[in-house]
């Protein structure tokens, strides 16, 4: 099986997907195949043998191969023309926004790719902590009190300390 690990992007947790890309490397025994999102949201194609966290801090990658996404995958120009980036599976390793907010879900599913990963509607709710909320107390789970709280309409907070703050995304 040859997996493409997709990671980076545009987010707070970019870094993270980075280190967590090259993680992988050492815990996976299958072929794998290391598609970069930078923040500009361009697809890098990253030699597996020479990926390491500073390729990406000292902008190495810019000389990868730059991809495009088209129906059915990746692509890669070539001399004449372009080839498809040959994988049978994606795994989407985006922390954060881009790919745990449905973003990464929906191109794959518009552009018809084999993904790993929860698809458009669960990373939807599950990405925003208050519809998470509501969805978990409409099932049935119980859920911690909580308060939402809105930066240009302060207003004290009701819950009793200790309490934990969270962006809502």
């Amino acid at each position: 099986m040859k997996l493409a690990i997709i990671f980076g992007a545009r987010s707070f947790e970019h870094e993270i997907s980075i280190v967590s890309a090259i993680a992988l490397k050492k815990v996976l025994t299958c072929e794998l195949i290391y598609i970069f999102c930078d923040h500009e949201r361009n697809f890098y194609l990253i030699p597996t043998d020479e990926i390491n966290s500073k390729r990406f801090s000292s902008g190495t990658y810019k000389k990868d191969k730059l991809l495009s996404l088209k129906q059915g995958g990746f692509y890669a120009k070539k001399l004449m023309g372009e080839a498809r980036v040959e994988c049978d599976m994606v795994l989407n390793l985006i922390h954060g926004a881009d790919g745990e907010d449905g973003k990464m879900s929906a191109l794959f599913d518009f552009f018809n790719i084999p993904y790993i990963g929860p698809r458009l509607e669960a990373s939807c709710i599950s990405y925003n902590k208050l519809f998470t909320k509501l969805f978990a107390k409409e099932v049935g789970v119980d859920v911690l009190e909580y308060q939402l709280l809105f930066k240009d309409n302060p207003e004290p907070i009701t819950i009793p300390f200790p309490l934990i703050i969270k962006p809502l995304r």
